[in-house]
C-alpha cells in the first residue's frame, strides 16, 4: 500500500476545481447552468475527498505499522498534499460560486431562496477549506520529517520517484515508482 493509490481519486478533485472555475464564467451567461455545474462539481469533490480520506487512513496505518518507505520511495509521502490542497482550493472556489448564484430567484425551494444562503455556503466552504489546508500542512510536516530521517541514514538517488514531488505541486500526472 503506497500513496500512489491516491492518483485515480484525485482526478475527481481536480475536475471539481475546474468546474468551480467554469462556473464563474457561466454565472453571467446562464445562472441555471452555473448552479448545475457547481452542484456536480460539489458532488465530485465530496466523493473524491471521501475516497481520499479512506485511502489516507489505510496509508497512515501502513506508515505506522511498517515505517516510512526506504530510499527514494520516501518521496511518495508528499503525494497526500495533492488531494488535501487541491480539495481545499476546489471547495473554496465552489463556495464563491454558490455565493454568486444563490439565492435563487426562481423555484419553490425554501432553503435556496433565503436571502443569505449564498454567504452561509461560502463561509462553510471557507471553514472546510481551512480544515483541508491544515491537514495538508500536517502531511507536509510529516513528509519533511520522513525525508530528513532518510537523509540522515543515506543519500537519495535521483530516480523516477522524484516525479512524486511534482504531483502535489503542479499536476496530477505521475510516473509510477
Amino acid at each position: 500500500m503506497t500513496s500512489l493509490w491516491l492518483l485515480p481519486v484525485v482526478t475527481l478533485i481536480v475536475a471539481s476545481s475546474t468546474g468551480g472555475v467554469l462556473a464563474a464564467a457561466l454565472a453571467a451567461v446562464n445562472p441555471s447552468y452555473c448552479l448545475l455545474t457547481l452542484t456536480v462539481s460539489a458532488c465530485m469533490v465530496f466523493i473524491g475527498l471521501g475516497l481520499a480520506f479512506m485511502i489516507l487512513t489505510m496509508y497512515l496505518l501502513r506508515l505506522i505499522l511498517h515505517g516510512i518507505p526506504p530510499s527514494a520511495g520516501v518521496l511518495s509521502v508528499f503525494i497526500p498534499l495533492g488531494p488535501m490542497g487541491q480539495g481545499g482550493f476546489s471547495i473554496l472556489l465552489l463556495g464563491q460560486g454558490f455565493r454568486t448564484v444563490l439565492p435563487l430567484a426562481y423555484g419553490n425551494s425554501p432553503i435556496l431562496r433565503l436571502a443569505n444562503v449564498g454567504e452561509i455556503v461560502d463561509v462553510i466552504a471557507l471553514c472546510a477549506a481551512l480544515v483541508l489546508w491544515s491537514l495538508a500542512t500536517m502531511w507536509l510536516v510529516y513528509a519533511l520529517l520522513a525525508v530528513s530521517e532518510v537523509l540522515r541514514e543515506t543519500r537519495l538517488p535521483f530516480k523516477q520517484a522524484f516525479w512524486g514531488l511534482i504531483f502535489p505541486n503542479v499536476s496530477p500526472s505521475h510516473v509510477p515508482l
